[in-house]
């Protein structure tokens, strides 16, 4: 880490002032590399106070279009210079902090850390369970239910695709790969289904008091004055109002099957189980109305590992199960006939969750896990 550098500046372009060229106050860690290329350069060896001209040139691909390319002088007055120094974790740093001492900032941070590790765990629990329910159950699925959840992942990958450096390539291999990601929406399909008449046939339900709560969460993302529409129109459209449902419903279901799972522990690092989750990743393909956890993906038989985004807590070691779930047993869950005749009925659509965790096979390239980040 290079000194860290408090300036005043004013920018022009030939000899003329320009917009959002100039400020106050701005720190400028040296040797972090991100500012223009050579703006930190000129301002290595400089004491408070000292005023500066730095000659430097916008780089081609500059974020404005009028700046590309050009030349430009920022007169500098630099306010103070402080040079790195190593933080001590002692009470001093915790009450800067506006905490009470530094054994409460080391119980802030292990509740950090296994909470962190607790949604890993899940993760995995989740991945392993959803595997075996997939691999064990085989029914027919209604193609409108399939085609459907086809249509949203492929108008996703499409408007990933003319984000590309190249759309044209995108759009070929996504063709290349139609059949892998139609296996995809029927597995999720046939997954929502299942998952759907578990928990019927086991009594879980979304409270109306919970739904309440989904709906005033989900309006929260709208301007104040949109936020009552919102709220009519899902309390007035079914489908609108599933898509809400779904994920908690879902992770209801999956809660109760844990309790009835047969569940071993073992002891592991972040690292080493962040490490065995993003080896089973593949690329993320999320339909845009997904009802499910952006956690929640099984692995790819053709993929890449993906470098998935990472928790920022620290990686020391913490002790935390890493599950793996047994079978669950035929009697717990409806029998096939049962499920194989639900999906089929009219309700089936309805029923299920809006695109359920998708544990099906994912085509080789990690172009859609952007939309899971």
């Amino acid at each position: 880490m290079g000194d860290l550098v408090i300036v005043d500046y004013e920018g022009s372009v030939g000899g003329e002032p320009f917009e959002g060229g100039k400020g106050e106050g701005m720190s400028v860690e040296l040797g972090s590399g991100r500012l223009i290329p050579g703006f930190e350069d000129q301002l290595v060896g400089v004491k408070a106070n000292e005023q500066r001209t730095l000659n430097v040139t916008f780089p081609g691909d500059y974020n404005v279009d009028f700046l590309k390319g050009r030349d430009a002088v920022f007169e500098v007055t630099v306010g103070e210079v402080q040079q790195p120094r190593e933080a001590r974790a002692d009470d001093d740093f915790a009450k800067a902090m506006g905490l009470e001492g530094i054994d409460q900032l080391r119980g802030l941070l292990k509740g950090q850390v296994e909470q962190e590790m607790n949604g890993l765990t899940r993760t995995h629990m989740k991945r392993k369970l959803l595997d075996q329910l997939a691999a064990s159950h085989d029914f027919p699925v209604p193609p409108s239910m399939v085609e459907a959840e086809f249509d949203q992942i492929w108008q996703q990958l499409e408007h990933e695709a003319s984000h590309e450096a190249d759309p044209a390539a995108a759009r070929a291999e996504m063709e290349a790969e139609r059949e892998d990601y139609r296996a995809i929406a029927e597995r999720r399909v046939r997954l929502g289904l299942l998952l759907s008449e578990i928990g019927q046939s086991n009594g879980i339900e979304v409270t109306p008091q919970e739904m309440n709560q989904l709906i005033m969460q989900a309006a929260q993302q709208y301007r104040p004055a949109d936020r009552e529409k919102f709220v009519q129109y899902v309390r007035q459209e079914p489908m609108a109002a599933a898509q809400l449902r779904a994920p908690l419903f879902e992770d209801k279901v999956v809660d109760f099957l844990f309790s009835r799972a047969e569940i071993t522990d073992r002891n592991v690092s972040r690292e080493e189980l962040q490490a065995e989750i993003e080896s089973e990743d593949g690329g993320h393909v999320h339909g845009p109305n997904c009802g499910h956890d952006h956690h929640d993906h099984a692995p790819a038989p053709k993929a890449k590992k993906a470098g998935g985004k990472k928790a920022k807590a620290s990686g020391a070691p913490a002790e935390a199960a890493q599950a793996e779930t047994a079978p669950v047993d035929a009697a717990e869950a409806p029998k096939k006939k049962a499920r194989a005749k639900k999906a089929d009925g009219p309700q089936a659509a309805a029923a299920a969750p809006a695109a359920a965790v998708e544990e099906a096979p994912k085509p080789k390239k990690s172009r859609a896990k952007k939309s899971a980040e």
